[in-house]
């Protein structure tokens, strides 16, 4: 009997010692995602710094400043910001992921709207540099799938849907002689699809559709990249379009 009891003494230490390291371990985890929340609420914030500065830099140079190497540099730093948020933020993610038909915790929430504000750079920047108003739609469309009731999404989503197609007020903008980037600024870039290039004549056009059928305005430009003619019903429905 005295073997057995003092085994069985042996057997509940090894027990507690085993729960005291797995509570260990686990609050050494808490603690570790905790800091590294931390980081990525620093590092999200710093980068959207950076992000008002390019931006900045971007209107001055637009304006004819000289701050070109300024932009490049700055422009790097965001892109080596953005990378490792990213990456660690998917980690972050991973680590303690949502599960199927089961609500979010909040700091499973937390992070996914930091990841979806991120996302919604990326979407923008779609409709910015390639007038794809149809893919920022779709991420859009992704995040609201995952977390419906995101305010910051539903908002995007509603911009992008209002301008996706040109309207006649907007348009008004465009005038004869303006140049290229002045167009850009005024309309908005076009969609690379809808760009057509007509060597023979030295011309170039961009469209932008008016609606879901395929009508087009168009901004014509010549040899020396300024306006020389726009038309709001440049395309019919069937011969263009997004």
């Amino acid at each position: 009997m005295a073997k057995v009891w003092i085994g069985g003494l042996a057997i509940a230490a090894l027990t507690l010692l085993a729960c005291g390291g797995e509570a260990a371990e686990q609050a050494a985890s808490a603690e570790a995602r905790k800091a590294e929340w931390t980081w990525l609420e620093g590092a999200k914030q710093g980068l959207d710094g950076k992000r008002a500065q390019l931006a900045s830099l971007q209107a001055q140079a637009a304006a004819g400043a000289d701050v070109a190497a300024q932009v490049e540099a700055l422009h790097k730093e965001v892109d080596a910001a953005e990378d490792e948020l990213g990456g660690r933020l998917a980690a972050y993610i991973n680590g303690d992921p949502p599960l199927m038909g089961e609500p979010l915790k909040p700091e499973q929430l937390a992070a996914m709207r930091m990841k979806a504000s991120e996302d919604i750079v990326i979407a923008k920047e779609f409709i910015v540099l390639g007038g794809d108003y149809r893919k920022a739609i779709e991420i859009y469309q992704g995040l609201l799938r995952v977390d419906p009731d995101n305010g910051e999404v539903k908002a995007a989503l509603a911009e992008a849907e209002a301008n996706r197609y040109m309207t006649e007020e907007r348009f008004a903008a465009a005038k004869k002689g303006m140049t290229m980037d002045e167009v850009r600024a005024a309309l908005g870039t076009p969609y690379l699809r809808n760009v057509k290039e007509y060597p023979e004549k030295k011309v170039t056009a961009w469209f932008y559709p008016t609606n879901e059928a395929g009508d087009a305005a168009g901004v014509w430009f010549n040899e020396e990249k300024q306006v020389y003619q726009v038309a709001f019903a440049a395309v019919k429905a069937g011969s263009g379009g997004e």
